[in-house]
């Protein structure tokens, strides 16, 4: 199996509206491809993981890279072979880091009001998988 993390950021901010049908497609998608993962948003940035078998990442991968509503280069933080699923109770785990309920999460941080934009986890790409834990081990 594979596990690949990404960021990008949006042409134009998601409203909530917006992000709730790209969370029913993505879910919908997700479990007739077998894949598993998070998608965190945050002031019109991604961070999401997919995992799942390498060819269904990969195709996934690449129509998600085509998506016209991202701008500049989507930015590969992490891409690793796994044994074991890291949200296997997930067909799509998301968070809006916008959201102020976030703040009363137990385990929040002043780390979780970094950006999702690249920069932030170029030097530690595998920091990325701390935040991504977080929110799945919230529910």
């Amino acid at each position: 199996m594979l596990l690949l993390v990404y960021v990008s950021s949006a042409v134009k901010p998601f409203s909530t509206h917006e992000l709730a049908e790209l969370l029913a497609k993505a879910r919908e998608k997700n479990t007739r491809l077998g894949i598993t993962g998070m998608l965190l948003y945050q002031d019109g940035n991604f961070m999401q993981a997919l995992e799942g078998e390498e060819d269904a990442v990969r195709q996934l991968y690449d129509t998600i890279n085509r998506d016209v509503r991202h701008r500049g280069t989507i930015v590969v933080l992490l891409e690793e072979r796994i044994n074991k699923r890291q949200f296997s109770d997930w067909s799509m785990g998301f968070r809006n880091l916008d959201d102020k309920d976030v703040q009363d999460l137990p385990g929040f941080s002043p780390f979780m009001n970094k950006s999702l934009k690249a920069d932030y986890y170029r030097h530690d790409p595998t920091g990325c998988l701390g935040l991504l834990a977080l929110f799945r081990d919230s529910h």
